[in-house]
């Protein structure tokens, strides 16, 4: 008797987890790639005629990534081979530059915005294909399967989650915006104010010197994220902490999917310094809003049991 095939593939509980650590890998790849390479001359590997380029390394890295979790069982194999795919993927995105130029030009300008895209895309479809509806039945039965699966594998020994250690815990908790700190919250949207005016400068400079489609794209995406966040600090000024954060949080994307684009079409990858600022204040709005989304629920709860 035939089981019955699902209609879509079933979700794995831990694949936003690994994605994220695909992600994190890539970039920071990319980014000590490109500072070993500028600080050792742009050495050759070969001789002659012969060079191997590092887009080679990341295609065995990518390989051996694919191979792990086709020969072996586990949490930690598919975790490690999420981290040297990662890995294995930046080294291959770093060199694009090669490969959309006639004349092989790794120093191409708009390399760094097109590596920012590539990113980009790829978190945009992992949020539709994955993250937006809750897991069904089936999936949550099916990850419990694979949880007790991975029990097994390991020996029926349980294994606690990823704890920072203590010394980095609370640092960790700071940036993450999970821990109440008012200071430091006032401190972050202030920040995400500032750099809405700061993006809003360049644009207006390069519009009046050289105008265009896009530098007139440039600055309608930069004035657009300064209106969307103009409406989150009134509301962050009237009290209202959750509808704030969440414009806050869409004119911080607006920068990271758009703004920022530009940026990088402008600096390469010097640019990438605004980017990483960007991220960080992206990550303590998400948290600040988690904390606020959480003492609602509580105060929820705390009605209902009092009624």
């Amino acid at each position: 008797m035939s089981l019955p095939r699902p209609r879509r593939p079933l979700r794995d509980a831990d694949g936003v987890r690994r994605f994220r650590l695909f992600l994190v890998a890539a970039v920071l790849t990319v980014a000590v790639t490109r500072l070993y390479l500028a600080a050792t001359g742009f050495p050759q590997l070969g001789s002659g005629d012969l060079h191997v380029a590092h887009l080679l390394w990341g295609g065995l890295g990518m390989l051996v990534a694919h191979l792990l979790p086709m020969l072996f069982l586990g949490r930690a194999v598919r975790t490690a081979a999420a981290v040297l795919a990662g890995v294995g993927f930046g080294l291959f995105i770093d060199e694009v530059g090669k490969f959309v130029t006639r004349d092989h030009d790794y120093f191409y300008e708009p390399v760094a915005a097109l590596i920012h895209a590539t990113f980009l895309a790829a978190c945009v479809f992992v949020l539709l294909v994955v993250g937006r509806r809750p897991p069904t039945e089936r999936e949550r039965r099916a990850n419990a399967a694979q949880a007790l699966a991975y029990a097994v594998a390991a020996g029926g020994v349980h294994r606690p989650g990823f704890r920072w250690p203590d010394r980095l815990r609370t640092p960790v908790e700071l940036m993450s915006g999970t821990t109440r700190t008012p200071a430091l919250d006032r401190a972050t949207v202030v920040a995400v104010g500032l750099l809405a005016v700061f993006s809003l400068g360049r644009p207006l400079v390069l519009l009046s010197r050289e105008p265009g489609l896009w530098r007139g794209a440039h600055l309608a995406a930069a004035v657009a994220a300064l209106l969307v966040t103009a409406v989150g600090l009134i509301r962050w000024a009237a009290g209202r902490r959750a509808s704030a954060l969440g414009a806050l949080t869409s004119a911080l994307v607006l920068q990271l999917v758009v703004v920022q684009f530009f940026w990088l079409l402008d600096h390469e990858f010097a640019g990438f310094a605004l980017v990483l600022v960007t991220l960080a204040l992206l990550g303590r709005c998400r948290g600040m809003a988690a904390r606020q989304r959480a003492a609602a629920g509580d105060a929820d709860g705390r009605v209902r049991v009092a009624a």
